[in-house]
C-alpha cells in the first residue's frame, strides 16, 4: 500500500474500490405525542373543575359545589389515564433521546388531577 491511499476518496470508482458514502440527512428529533394526547386529556379534565370551583365562590351560586361530585371521579380516571400516557411517553422519549417536556407537563398535570382525590382521602374530620 503506498501512503495516503483511502479507497472511495478520489482514487476512482472501478473494481476493487469502495464507493464513498451519501451523506445522511439530519435526523429531527420526534415529537412528544403522548405528552401531547396527555395534556390534552389533562385540560378536559381540569378546565371544568376550575370552572365549577370559581362559579361556587361566588356567594349566589353556593348550590354549584353538587357538580363536584360528577367531577372528582371524573378527576380521578382522567388523572390516572394523564399518568400512565405521561410515564410512557417520558420513558419513550428519554430511551429515543427525543423531546419529552410534555409528557414532564402531563405528569404535572395529571398528579394535579388526583389531588382533589388526595384531600378527600386523607382529610381529617373530627
Amino acid at each position: 500500500m503506498t501512503a495516503g491511499y483511502e479507497p472511495g476518496y478520489g482514487q476512482g470508482y472501478g473494481p476493487g474500490y469502495a464507493a464513498m458514502p451519501a451523506p445522511q440527512p439530519a435526523r429531527k428529533k420526534g415529537f412528544d405525542v403522548l405528552g401531547l394526547i396527555a395534556v390534552i386529556i389533562a385540560m378536559v379534565g381540569l378546565v371544568p373543575t376550575l370552572f365549577v370551583f370559581l362559579i361556587g365562590l361566588i356567594p349566589e351560586m353556593n348550590a354549584i359545589w353538587w357538580l363536584l361530585v360528577a367531577l372528582i371521579p371524573m378527576l380521578g380516571i382522567g388523572g390516572a389515564l394523564v399518568l400512565l400516557l405521561a410515564v410512557i411517553g417520558l420513558i419513550v422519549g428519554i430511551t429515543r433521546k427525543r423531546r419529552y417536556g410534555l409528557s414532564i407537563s402531563g405528569i404535572v398535570l395529571g398528579l394535579l388531577m388526583l389531588v382533589p382525590i388526595g384531600l378527600l382521602y386523607f382529610s381529617s374530620t373530627v
